[in-house]
Formats: structure tokens, sequence, C-alpha cells
């Protein structure tokens, strides 16, 4: 799995050597080895959007301004 669920992160495995009836072996050839890490893009981050405020609810006094905000990804 990636480390991050959004914007980038990192996958990661176990690489072992074995020999063809799955004991640890010592002769691999360390230079082809696989990579046991490798980065990974789960997309852009969520962030909040946002409209204009709009209308005080009162002409004077405690009124009220409201407007629309969403979590959009």
């Amino acid at each position: 799995q990636c480390s991050s669920t959004c914007a980038g992160g990192f996958q990661r495995r176990v690489v072992v050597c074995q020999d063809e009836n799955g004991y640890t072996a010592n002769n691999c050839d360390e230079k082809s080895k696989p990579l046991e890490q490798r980065s990974c893009e789960s997309g852009p981050c969520p962030q909040w959007a946002y409209g204009n405020w709009g209308e005080c609810t009162k002409p004077c006094g405690a009124g009220t301004r409201t407007r629309l905000v969403v979590c959009q990804r």
C-alpha cells in the first residue's frame, strides 16, 4: 500500500535472496537486487473550496453572513 492517501508517498516490500527451495541464500548478485522502495502517487489531497460571503441577514445589530464551503478532491 502507498504510505499516503494523497499527494504521493512510498511503497515498500521485502526483497530476500532464496534458493529454489525457498531457503535463505547468500549467492545472489547484489547488482540485480530489485528495489525495496518506490514512490507512489495517490492523487491530489482534498482542499477547502469556498464561495463569497452572502448578504447580512440584518441591516443593523447582530446579523449573520454565510457562504458555501466544501471539501473537494
